[in-house]
């Protein structure tokens, strides 16, 4: 099994450190969620680790990890990040945020959930997490509703609170047949829609053409940084 993580974006809600370095760097209780993140993914045997870059790339420098350069993270989003790294989709694979800081058991479920060609991590009980999360409301979630097979209907900040059954926690797993159905979509559209689309939005894209996207859910302390108040949060929820 392969990872790929997307780390090329500026981080601008944060500029107390993403002035400085990316925000994938930025320590909580002694080490960087990304550092964290390749621990995680070492201690489950994954060591084949391949990181996006663009933001002050030159801060991204772990041994044995392969980098690949989003020269264009400026004016694009995450999905031109994945698209650079195209050549990588093959075989079994994780795809996953930088700035997400998690429990083990967590990646270690959605690791070990059945083999899928797409499987979204998703927490149903996400809303408790926003609570104190004053700078960053229920609205900003990339919220989930599910059909009857719990699989992925809709996906989307724009869902209403009320219709969310659940959060995309913006870690994925896809095998050899996914990574070909990615493939296949990101040739089918143009160089200008890749680059405004989120990995939330090329799901839901995928999901309107019928393809069929699996979930897993998982239970676990988590959070996204994105904020001065998100760090806080996560140094409180993650201490040593």
């Amino acid at each position: 099994m392969k990872s790929i993580i997307l780390a090329a974006g500026r981080g601008t809600r944060i500029p107390q450190f993403s002035k400085k370095k990316p925000k994938c760097m930025i320590q909580i209780n002694g080490k960087s969620i990304l550092k964290r993140q390749i621990d995680f993914f070492n201690k489950l045997r994954i060591e084949e680790i391949v990181i996006v870059r663009g933001y002050k790339k030159n801060f991204l420098k772990i041994k044995n990890i392969k980098y690949i350069d989003n020269e264009k993270f400026k004016t694009s989003e995450q999905l031109e990040s994945l698209n650079c790294a195209k050549g990588e989709l093959d075989g079994e694979l994780i795809i996953s945020f930088s700035d997400i800081i998690y429990d083990f058991k967590i990646l270690k479920k959605i690791i070990l959930s059945k083999n899928d060609k797409i499987t979204l991590a998703i927490d149903k009980n996400w809303k408790k997490r926003y609570k104190n999360r004053y700078d960053h409301p229920y609205e900003q979630a990339d919220k989930v509703k599910l059909n009857k097979k719990d699989e992925v209907k809709k996906i989307g900040k724009e869902i209403s609170i009320d219709d969310a059954d659940a959060e995309f926690l913006g870690i994925l797993k896809i095998n050899n047949s996914g990574a070909k159905i990615f493939k296949e979509y990101f040739k089918k559209l143009n160089k200008s829609e890749i680059k405004k689309m989120q990995i939330h939005h090329f799901i839901n894209y995928l999901s309107k053409k019928n393809v069929r996207i699996n979930t897993c859910s998982v239970f676990g302390k988590y959070m996204e940084i994105d904020t001065y108040n998100d760090y806080k949060i996560s140094k409180k929820m993650f201490k040593k």
